[in-house]
């Protein structure tokens, strides 16, 4: 028999060659994302406050509910943007081959948009 190994390297356990595949496996691992975006929100949910020494009108916003205020304000977070996404990319998915390249993009585009659930949300004046 013949082969275009080097002489005793046929079996040597050690030569890269010989080294056993080592398969994939799947792995469940918790990601977690904390993202944060500075964004203007009109209200006329505040108190004015008229500041005799400087004679200037200030907005108290000590009880403003931010989250409310965001969430009426037309924003979106992240979990807003995510449905959005799947909603486009369920529509593209109708004009697209499944077996394209664009279609296999679109399926893991869907699946990445999936699952995802938001664990803490903040609101601050700043």
């Amino acid at each position: 028999m013949y082969d275009n190994y080097p002489p005793g390297a046929a079996h040597d356990p050690s030569a890269p060659y010989n080294q056993p595949v080592i398969p994939e496996r799947d792995f469940d691992v918790e990601v977690t994302i904390t993202m944060s975006k500075v964004v203007t929100i009109t209200t006329d949910n505040y108190v004015p406050e008229y500041d005799d020494e400087d004679g200037h009108t200030y907005a108290n916003t000590e009880n403003t509910e931010w989250d409310k205020e965001f969430e009426n304000s037309g924003h979106f977070t992240i979990a807003d943007l995510i449905e959005e996404l799947k909603g486009y990319v369920v529509e593209d998915m109708k004009t697209c081959a499944p077996n394209t390249g664009k279609g296999a993009h679109l399926q893991r585009l869907l699946l990445a948009c999936e699952d995802w659930e938001t664990i803490e949300e903040s609101y601050e004046e700043q």
